[in-house]
């Protein structure tokens, strides 16, 4: 399959209600020993993505340029096959590759540019964890999403910040190093990946954004 390490994380924090509980490792586990004890044991159940997290995976996609225009993540938008430039997922997309994909480039893509849009700092605030819960969608964690805005804040420099990453400056506790970017773009979670090669692929990939 390909789910990621942060869909592990649950959607209402410091309960075990998570809205991607299907996409988790828990699940995942679970179903393996179910496979195991009552179907096969030919058969192996995993996630390819399983030790990435979602700013890892938007780092490899930002170097797919000839998918940047077909890719989707909106289900809103999902039967006309657009961004809707409204919801939790367009969002957390735009703000997740804003590390990696220029501005201007990103503006191109959703056809909007949801940093200048206002209406968007309810959902901004569920998805930076200044909320009571993140929105019930596929989405990354907390930790992912501070950590892409903090980035792409700090190379604004001198010029003026849009509305959206404004609002944020104001409402989170601003970093001075890079130290957490870091670390999520090196780690490697937990997986179920039965071939050394395969995992080895994969980390030659990761540690050559």
């Amino acid at each position: 399959l390909s789910n990621e390490s942060s869909a592990n994380e649950p959607t209402i924090p410091g309960t075990g209600i998570n809205h991607q509980y299907s996409k988790s490792l828990m699940f995942e586990n679970d179903f393996r020993a179910y496979m195991l004890g009552f179907i096969t044991d030919s058969i192996q159940y995993y996630s390819y993505l399983r030790p990435l997290n979602e700013l890892q995976i938007a780092g490899i996609f930002s170097a797919l340029t000839q998918h940047h225009h077909s890719f989707r993540s909106c289900n809103v938008g999902s039967k006309s096959n657009s961004w809707c430039g409204n919801c939790p997922k367009c969002l957390f997309t735009f703000l997740i590759l804003s590390p990696f994909i220029s501005h201007i480039q990103l503006v191109n893509i959703f056809g909007k540019d949801l940093y200048e849009d206002e209406r968007l700092i309810p959902l901004l605030d569920q998805l930076s964890g200044k909320s009571d819960e993140k929105p019930f969608e596929c989405i990354g964690t907390v930790d992912e999403v501070n950590a892409a805005l903090q980035y792409v804040i700090s190379g604004y420099s001198d010029r003026p910040l849009p509305p959206l990453l404004r609002h944020y400056k104001t409402q989170h506790e601003m970093h001075t190093d890079e130290d957490r970017y870091i670390s999520l773009m090196r780690s490697f979670a937990a997986h179920n990946i039965p071939s050394s090669v395969a995992v080895k692929a994969l980390k030659d990939i990761l540690y050559d954004i």
